[in-house]
């Protein structure tokens, strides 16, 4: 598939909409870990995205817009009270539903007392179609101490681990090491220069490798999730 400027802005608009999906959303990750254009692309679209959901006021539609929804779902029975009920608890789910999304992306992490000039940071990686985050990553204590902790996890298949890597603005990517997945959190002491590398890019990656890590210091197999890092206040 051709790279040209018009189908990486495209795709990375839909990429930061979460409208790409499945093996076209796999693809478009792998160049993101590639190409350090693309994650510009890519951080343009977010960051001109993101305010919208802040300035549009959530509005209760009026009625005349549910019977017209409850029209095309149910024509034989659209004029029955009884579909009203049913159309309310179909609307009352999916509204949970949003919910619970937003609280799997939100990940609230409470700062220590006498927090570090420098400001931590945290993220969650997530999957399409998964309830809960796979993983919760945050720095404790002082900038440098990561800690990965599993939630929905689970342990790679045959003979192959995840590996954990910094995806810095420019150059190649940089391992942290072999995840294994258990009911233990894993703490990670970043370099100077990963963790300066994670402070400008926020963006990490998880790749799986044969059983032991990656032996070429680049990613050999399939970049399964990538996510962004937030600073907290």
């Amino acid at each position: 598939m051709n790279r040209t400027p018009e189908r990486i802005e495209r795709l990375a608009a839909e990429y930061a909409l979460g409208a790409l999906q499945g093996g076209a959303r796999r693809r478009f990750e792998r160049w993101m870990m590639e190409s350090w254009s693309i994650r510009q692309e890519v951080w343009y679209w977010e960051n001109k995205l993101a305010p919208l959901a802040a300035v549009v006021p959530a509005q209760e539609p009026p009625a005349r817009v549910w019977r017209r929804i409850e029209a095309r779902l149910w024509p034989e029975t659209a004029k029955s009270d009884t579909r009203k009920g049913s159309l309310n608890w179909l609307w009352a789910g999916w509204s949970l539903a949003a919910t619970a999304i937003v609280l799997v992306l939100a990940v609230v992490l409470v700062q220590q007392p006498g927090a570090p000039e420098r400001a931590l940071m945290s993220g969650a990686v997530v999957q399409q179609d998964v309830k809960d985050p796979l993983w919760l990553v945050a720095e404790r204590g002082k900038p440098g101490q990561l800690s990965l902790r599993p939630v929905a996890a689970t342990p790679a298949e045959g003979n192959q681990d995840y590996e954990l890597w910094v995806v810095p603005d420019d150059g190649n990517p940089m391992s942290l090491g072999v995840i294994p997945v258990g009911k233990d959190t894993l703490q990670i002491t970043l370099s100077p220069e990963a963790r300066a590398a994670l402070e400008a890019s926020k963006t990490l990656a998880i790749s799986l490798e044969p059983k032991g890590g990656s032996t070429t210091g680049a990613p050999t197999g399939p970049i399964l999730h990538m996510t962004r890092l937030h600073e907290l206040e």
